[in-house]
């Protein structure tokens, strides 16, 4: 039985690692679903290679869909959430902005990507 949706629009500084590609995250889209392991998570996003959209429909686990939300309810513009996704299987990380931005050299004008 569904229960409804929730969608996060905070997830402006996610950077997502999935099937060995790098995507930059617009918004999360998940289906809630009472008693289920897995829940439907459909990723906005734009690809990092060359920015093509893609709408990535990702089974994510109930520890995944937590962090994702605690992530949005944090609010903070500086703040980038590194998520990596391998079959069922994720692992994340959340770092400063600004402070990987002074880790890069000076004459960087690329810019990055984790």
């Amino acid at each position: 039985m569904e229960h409804g949706e929730v969608k996060s629009d905070n997830a402006r500084n996610v950077i997502l690692s999935y099937n060995d590609k790098i995507y930059f995250v617009n918004s999360v889209n998940v289906a809630m679903r009472e008693g289920a392991d897995r829940l439907k998570a459909i990723f906005h996003a734009k690809r990092a290679s060359d920015n093509t959209q893609e709408d990535l429909d990702i089974e994510i686990n109930q520890n995944t869909y937590d962090i994702l939300m605690e992530y949005a309810r944090l609010d903070k513009l500086d703040l980038i959430m590194v998520l990596q996704i391998e079959g069922a299987s994720a692992k994340y990380c959340l770092m400063s902005e600004g402070w990987l931005k002074n880790q890069l050299p000076a004459c960087s004008s690329k810019g990055y990507i984790v």
